[in-house]
């Protein structure tokens, strides 16, 4: 199957769960999904596909080179011949060479991936990109969508390992985003252990271990499909009492900017301050979390997990009804972006630029405003203005085909939006008094 049509309709698949999860934990009285967090989730998700898609294409370039240049199979060793495993007609039939590659691409994927995970935890540099996933203070399936695009640039480089053995490029992607939708099943409270497919398989019990911060869960169970790597290099726990799910210290924010950023700011000061290159080189590579000793204060001690207050502000309801309207229109927009951005990066790269900045912006203002935080009506007024200019723009000069289906109707919101930001300037969003920081 194309990896295309195959993440395609894994998406449908995968709202169509998050759906259903939210109804059966309302039904339940389960409070797994908080409307915040959700848009939270959402709204980084966004960010990482539309980034995603410029490091993806240069990703394949890359590994192409490396496939058809420097490989096995440019030593003349073909192993993996791209075909379909199975025949359906006119008589089923298995082709093993076929079926044998592919399961060594799904398999070796998922090796590769465990030690780029667990590298991820290791190495500081790393888990600024990777930090991301994990400062959510819950576990429901929109989490998986809560990534940094930063990310890929590093998992790329260990997934190179696959082109040097002459897997072709087609093979590894799906491969890759197989992966990645399993994971995705794995985010979740409602499904409890599995029997012996714990003892082999990444289950979601095995995953919850993952995202706790108990001392005895950090750092473990970093396999993506199956649990064995963590059980043959040492990094196994079982899940033995209910995770706390989060960081150790939390980030206490929506903004995806400050989520997606807030560790390399964190390296770039601590640099900074440090006296000596060997203590820079530890400060990038070393540990998360490490200082040199002249540098520890009282602040850097991580609270009882227990004692972690989820973060959670709460706006006036006339606040989250404006957020959540934005919020479902502007992850429409940015999904319908990401999915033009594949077709036509190379036709009108500059136009799907400005308006994925234009939704990245969107994006960091409404968290803004869902926090309550200084200055969000003005970023709201700014971002309706720049969203009509950018889509009055692409309206008039751009290439992509058919933009005046969802231009037209986004212009007259944002103008909409505009206005009721204005009449209700005193009471709705009138929010300075509630937070007096803008971050």
């Amino acid at each position: 199957m194309n990896s295309d049509a195959f993440m395609e309709y894994a998406f449908i698949v995968m709202v169509a769960l998050i759906g259903i999860e939210i109804f059966v934990s309302y039904i339940k009285g389960k409070q797994y999904y908080r409307l915040n967090v959700l848009i939270a989730d959402v709204s980084t998700g966004v960010i990482f596909a539309l980034i995603g898609v410029v490091i993806l294409l240069g990703a394949l370039y890359v590994y192409d080179k490396i496939e058809t240049n420097f490989s096995l199979s440019a030593l003349g060793y073909h192993f993996f011949p791209l075909e379909s495993p199975f025949q359906f007609s006119p008589s089923f039939s298995v082709n093993w060479q076929a079926l044998g590659a592919w399961t060594f691409a799904v398999v070796f994927a998922d090796f590769v991936y465990y030690w780029f995970h667990r590298h991820c935890h290791e190495i500081n540099l790393f888990w600024a990109t990777h930090v991301t996933h994990h400062s959510t203070q819950e576990m429901n399936l929109s989490v998986a969508f809560r990534g940094n695009g930063l990310q890929r640039i590093f998992e790329y480089i260990y997934f190179l390992s696959m082109a040097l053995l002459g897997i072709p490029w087609a093979m590894f992607l799906l491969s890759h985003r197989i992966l990645k939708v399993y994971q995705f099943v794995v985010h979740t409270r409602f499904i409890g252990k599995l029997g012996f497919l714990e003892q082999f398989m990444v289950t979601p019990s095995n995953h919850r271990v993952h995202h706790g911060i108990q001392d005895k869960y950090i750092d473990r169970n970093h396999g993506g499909i199956f649990i064995i790597w963590d059980r043959m290099f040492g990094s196994f726990e079982w899940e033995t009492e209910e995770p706390i799910y989060g960081l150790t210290k939390p980030v206490n924010s929506f903004n995806p900017i400050t989520v997606n950023m807030h560790v390399f700011k964190d390296i770039f000061f601590q640099v900074w301050k440090c006296k000596s290159v060997g203590d820079v080189f530890k400060t990038i590579f070393g540990p998360p979390g490490w200082k040199p000793t002249y540098l520890i204060t009282e602040a850097d001690k991580a609270p009882e997990p227990t004692k972690v207050q989820k973060y959670d502000p709460k706006p006036p309801m006339g606040v989250m009804i404006y957020v959540a309207l934005q919020a479902a229109v502007l992850m429409a927009v940015g999904l319908v972006i990401w999915k033009v951005a594949k077709i036509n990066l190379e036709q009108d790269m500059t136009t799907l630029g400005i308006l994925s900045a234009v939704i990245i912006f969107s994006l960091f203002s409404i968290d803004r405003t869902m926090e309550m935080k200084r200055w969000s009506r003005r970023t709201e007024v700014v971002r309706n203005v720049l969203f009509i200019l950018a889509f009055v723009a692409a309206l008039v000069y751009s290439n992509i085909p058919n933009i005046e289906i969802f231009a037209i109707p986004l212009i007259g919101l944002s103008f909409v939006s505009l206005v009721w930001i204005v009449i209700k300037r005193k009471t709705f969003f009138d929010l300075s008094n509630i937070s007096n920081t803008w971050y």
